[in-house]
């Protein structure tokens, strides 16, 4: 649980940065859209396995 907890404000974070960042700086904008995603992504996986029992 304390992953998810993790996830949740990792993802919050990456998210409030993105809107804080110039858009100038576009390949900075970039990395973050990736990470951004990536922990989406995770975060939706452990949550799923989460429920479905498999929990880490």
């Amino acid at each position: 649980m304390r992953v998810l907890l993790i996830l949740f404000f990792a993802i919050l974070f990456i998210g409030f940065l993105r809107k804080k960042i110039n858009d100038k700086y576009e390949f900075i904008q970039h990395l973050l859209q990736i990470a951004f995603y990536a922990l989406i992504f995770l975060f939706i996986y452990i949550l799923g396995m989460h429920f479905l029992g498999n929990s880490i």
